[in-house]
């Protein structure tokens, strides 16, 4: 009885403290200028805190029952860039010379829908190699005629408006797009088109980097986590162990072709189960990208801890 009878008197004064009417301390204290009264929703617990979004989603960012669940991407803009290249000497910077894309529809049954090409004209290194023309097919005529890269990524801007993928104003070489409620993902075939190629242009020719080509989908990484072996022996081989024996279709190394045949994986994958939902890399704030961060500053740390012991 002793028990039950503390209980109550504790239970009672914090029913008293959270149940306030504004009277007593807490409105003297409003009142002498003291400080502002607090809110009337329950002056007892004013000692909680609102959940961080480190209690949400814990020390490594990794998902948690309160987060929304992640919803499947509608479209996959699957893309392949070709760009100048040479087997004698290092071309610097590289220079994106055919700019396709492949748009792919994610519900059943998955389809392309559209399709975008235009070749780009080099300034730095105008004059292709033999070695790039006989790789890729691309002719010295086809990039002489070709546009810009501030234009390229404009007329590409505008094929995502015109398939209802972002809004905004034409111009502005995609800088303009709204990607509000965004429900689309861009899909590379490895990390260099986007993270080092096009980055890399856009930096040395002085291009704002468009903020739609700041997250994509590495289709090696999932290709290996659906069908549970690495994506070995170069493209065509990959499309050929998916989709069957001569599958693959066109030139190898033709932007347009590479993308049409990246995107045959694409719609296997999703015809036999696999829900494309996330990015699997891109920028951070920092202008690096995801993963770098982590090894910058594991090199800075290990730079301080030598300067700390050559100084000791």
């Amino acid at each position: 009885a002793l028990r039950r009878s503390g209980w109550l008197c504790l239970l009672l004064s914090f029913s008293a403290m959270a149940a306030g009417d504004g009277s007593g301390g807490e409105k003297a204290r409003g009142e002498s200028g003291l400080g502002p009264s607090r809110s009337n929703m329950g002056h007892g617990w004013a000692f909680l805190k609102n959940p961080t979004e480190r209690d949400v989603r814990g020390k490594k960012r990794r998902r948690k029952a309160l987060d929304k669940p992640l919803s499947d991407f509608k479209y996959l803009v699957v893309l392949d860039f070709e760009w100048t290249c040479d087997d004698r000497r290092r071309v610097a910077p590289s220079e994106i010379i055919e700019f396709p894309s492949v748009l792919v529809k994610t519900t059943y049954p998955p389809m392309v829908v559209s399709e975008f090409q235009t070749y780009c004209r080099p300034t730095v290194n105008p004059t292709l190699s033999t070695f790039c023309k006989h790789l890729t097919g691309i002719s010295q005529e086809d990039v002489d005629r070709g546009v810009s890269l501030h234009r390229a990524l404009d007329l590409h801007a505008q094929w995502l408006r015109e398939n209802g993928l972002a809004t905004g104003a034409p111009g502005g070489a995609g800088l303009d797009l709204d990607l509000d409620g965004r429900d689309w993902a861009t899909v590379t075939w490895g990390d260099s088109d986007i993270m080092t190629t096009l980055r890399n242009e856009c930096e040395a020719k002085g291009l704002p980097f468009p903020a739609h080509f700041r997250k994509w989908i590495n289709l090696k990484v999932l290709f290996q986590r659906h069908y549970k072996r690495e994506a070995k022996g170069g493209l065509k081989a990959c499309v050929e162990s998916c989709c069957g024996g001569n599958s693959f279709e066109g030139r190898p190394h033709s932007g347009i072709v590479d993308s049409r045949n990246t995107a045959k994986i694409v719609m296997h994958m999703l015809r036999t189960g696999f829900r494309f939902r996330a990015n699997t890399r891109g920028f951070g704030p920092d202008g690096l990208a995801w993963g770098q961060q982590r090894r910058k500053k594991e090199e800075q740390g290990g730079k301080r801890q030598d300067e700390s012991q050559i100084n000791g």
